[in-house]
């Protein structure tokens, strides 16, 4: 009888979701990727054992096949790049081409490990077309764009903690980890490490911070507080400070922007739920690791390298290395091989900005700023004339401050998750309003 059921509902279940691509992507990415990521690289120490796991560990292969299967996805339902490339405007067309001679001069004459520098930059032409793909998938989408996709991302989140909470609550006894001691930083299922975890529940807990901010039935409580309470106490257990004050700034630029102060009500919500939170957060943190704290009395001041965890050294490091090859820069990941972090366990200079100088110099790092520039634009544009995006508009600020401190334009989880809020900001208006929109394209 069950079977019977089951054969039932599963067709009319698989059609709603194929007929929602927003809860489908939601889903993916929010659910199946990171279960995924923490079930293929099951970790209680800062490095796989197997040098070739541990590097498709740190390129998150699991999510750049997402993306593959993401955009064949798109091609079966009528994708034609053709078609985009026509309606991108000329100038973005010309910065394009620009990144994609440093991209691949840098790659293929530069590099000292052409190899690893071509897998990188295919991820980088992917990432791209995964952007088109989503644009393709979402576009004429109704209302409910964020909700759709916030469902899936804060159910993510649930799952997430439930996994995290086996993996810290039933552990392997410490003698049969590599090493012999367990390193609770390192154990967040899927993640490098415990920053790595929070940035990408701190990404989420900005958009449903945002979502709140929107709030009209201020007086109920609904789904927007529990995963907003989840994804904020998430992030503050991780004890990621780049994440709590991206979070703040960009939520500072929403109420900028929309000219609009939330109202005290909602204010004290907010505020009722982060404390919670908080005190969840500090309740749940592991004995004797001050990986998870936001600040302890350990902490150091000095200097900026020691206000900046190290990362002061690593810009400085990473700069000097850019300025002995300024024009295409040292190829595709070349922070790997070239930048050398003495006493830091780091592979990536944990900014954006000197990441894509020292791997595509002058020329690709110009293609690529002016296109992240004119999306961004464009993004803050549509969102402020279609209020209901403005909470990804809110959550990829999120993310492009925490590129400034941390490896979010590195790791291609972040990529996605950055991509996926441009793409469905831009499928609500086009992007451009002076040229017409694609042909319906063809559905199975």
């Amino acid at each position: 009888m069950i079977a019977l059921n089951l054969d039932r509902r599963l067709p009319a279940i698989f059609g709603a979701l194929t007929a929602s691509p927003l809860l489908c992507l939601g889903i993916l990415l929010g659910i199946i990727m990171p279960v995924v990521s923490g079930l293929v690289y099951p970790t209680y120490m800062h490095m796989m054992p197997n040098p070739v796991t541990e590097w498709t560990r740190l390129q998150e292969l699991p999510f750049v096949l997402g993306e593959v299967f993401v955009i064949g996805w798109a091609m079966t339902r009528g994708m034609e790049l053709r078609t985009y490339w026509n309606r991108i405007p000329r100038d973005c067309r010309i910065a394009l081409g620009i990144f994609m001679v440093g991209l691949w001069g840098s790659t293929l004459f530069v590099s000292k490990v052409p190899a690893t520098s071509l897998m990188i930059s295919l991820s980088c032409v992917l990432h791209l077309l995964f952007a088109v793909s989503i644009f393709h998938l979402t576009e004429g989408s109704s209302k409910k764009v964020t909700d759709q996709l916030a469902v899936g991302l804060g159910c993510g989140l649930a799952a997430l903690a439930a996994f995290t909470a086996w993996r810290f609550l039933l552990p392997p006894p410490a003698h049969l980890v590599p090493g012999g001691e367990i390193e609770w930083f390192a154990s967040l299922p899927g993640f490098i490490n415990v920053r790595h975890f929070g940035s990408w529940t701190g990404a989420i807990a900005a958009i449903f911070t945002a979502m709140m901010l929107q709030r009209r039935d201020e007086k109920a409580f609904n789904w927007q507080d529990i995963f907003f309470l989840l994804s904020i106490a998430m992030t503050i257990w991780s004890g990621t400070r780049a994440a709590i004050l991206a979070i703040a700034i960009a939520t500072a630029i929403q109420v900028v922007s929309t000219r609009h102060l939330p109202s005290l009500r909602v204010v004290g919500r907010l505020s009722m739920l982060t404390g919670i939170a908080a005190c969840i957060a500090f309740l749940l943190i592991p004995y004797g690791d001050n990986s998870f704290y936001l600040f302890s009395m350990g902490d150091s001041f000095g200097t900026a390298d020691q206000i900046s965890s190290g990362r002061a050294e690593m810009w400085a490091i990473t700069y000097n290395k850019w300025l002995e090859a300024p024009w295409f820069g040292w190829g595709s990941g070349s922070t790997f091989w070239e930048a050398h972090f003495v006493g830091w366990r780091h592979t990536q200079p944990h900014n954006f900005v000197v990441q894509f100088l020292i791997s595509w110099g002058i020329v690709g790092a110009a293609g690529a700023f002016w296109l992240l520039a004119r999306a961004v634009v464009a993004a803050q544009r549509i969102a402020l004339a279609q209020p209901q995006t403005l909470p990804l508009l809110t959550g990829l600020y999120a993310l492009l401050l925490m590129a400034c401190l941390e490896g979010m334009l590195h790791y291609p989880r972040f990529i996605m998750l950055i991509m996926l809020c441009l793409a469905v900001i831009l499928s609500e208006n086009g992007w451009s309003a002076k040229l017409p929109k694609a042909a319906e394209p063809v559905r199975d």
